[in-house]
């Protein structure tokens, strides 16, 4: 729900409500609503009525619903869909939160036109009530935090080719913006379930390595063999890796990934923790301790460093 006004030409309108909103990309957004416009009756009759959103993929499609004539303005109601490429920040998933964004230009903005929220269409514009949401929407594996209007100034080096424009003006631009929170237990299921799972498994393994032959045959475990069980646990972790590398498509580090990055690391230390008991079963660590070091540093080490990562991505 929002407004449209021009400093040489007053024109009120109004965004959303929103009523459908989906991911269907990590930098890809679809979005679907109601848009209306007010127009008053003594402006020029040749600006162009609409809403234009340069950041859509393709061209929107807008249908118009209604068109009234009121005392002072002309009223009319559109609904839309649009496909948005936007720039989100992974660096923090699945810890993240987004901004979809509706960046709104009036179609005349080379007349200097802009466009102004209805706010007064609105029972409340508290961010935190999320006006302009439809209270049913859907919106798979996230939770609608806020949703509020913003403008920001942008320069263009450009004229676009319009005589009487001038090039680098600053031009203020609607957002709209819908706050939205990642629901956790779905990435925590697909992607942190793998390299925990095997985490434990290497405990497992670390706890029956010893010098003790017999307890190793007791269990059915041979040091050298620690090594191909190693094997097979980095490549489950390999896949697991790029198969969130390939869904997320983040350009750099996302926090989750320093989990796979400790099981990579985990999985070298324990095969060479077993080579080492083979090779040099005399050494003072296994003679007296019997591989007891191993065993309790083993998660101290994991959780510190993760602890490390966490504040390192969070609070820096």
């Amino acid at each position: 729900m929002l407004n449209l006004n021009a400093p040489e030409h007053p024109v009120r309108g109004a965004e959303p409500p929103v009523q459908s909103v989906e991911f269907s990309g990590p930098y890809t957004v679809e979005v679907s609503g109601q848009i209306w416009q007010r127009y008053a009756n003594d402006l020029p009759k040749d600006l162009t009525k609409g809403v234009f959103l340069p950041e859509a993929k393709e061209q929107p499609t807008f249908k118009e619903v209604y068109h009234k004539q009121l005392n002072t303005e002309e009223l009319t109601g559109w609904t839309f869909h649009a496909t948005l490429r936007e720039q989100f920040n992974f660096a923090r998933y699945p810890l993240g939160r987004h901004q979809i964004k509706l960046r709104m230009w009036h179609p005349d903005y080379k007349r200097n036109v802009y466009l102004t929220p209805d706010l007064a269409a609105y029972g409340s514009i508290d961010p935190a009530a999320v006006p302009g949401v439809d209270p049913n929407l859907v919106l798979e594996d996230w939770d609608i935090q806020q949703a509020f209007f913003s403008y920001r100034t942008h320069r263009y080096n450009t004229d676009f080719g319009t005589p009487g424009s001038v090039a680098n003006q600053l031009h203020p631009e609607l957002y709209y913006s819908i706050a939205v929170k990642r629901n956790l237990v779905s990435p925590f299921i697909s992607r942190a379930i793998v390299p925990l799972v095997i985490l434990v498994q290497l405990f497992v393994v670390v706890t029956v390595l010893s010098r003790n032959h017999e307890r190793l045959e007791n269990f059915g475990v041979r040091p050298g063999a620690v090594v191909f069980t190693g094997a097979a646990f980095f490549f489950a972790a390999l896949v697991g890796h790029n198969s969130l590398r390939d869904e997320v498509k983040a350009p750099g580090f996302m926090y989750i990934e320093s989990l796979y990055i400790i099981t990579y690391f985990v999985i070298l230390a324990v095969a060479f923790n077993s080579v080492l008991l083979v090779a040099r079963p005399d050494l003072k660590l296994f003679r007296d301790y019997d591989n007891l070091w191993a065993r309790v540093l083993y998660w101290p080490m994991i959780w510190s460093t993760l602890l490390v990562v966490t504040f390192l991505t969070f609070y820096t």
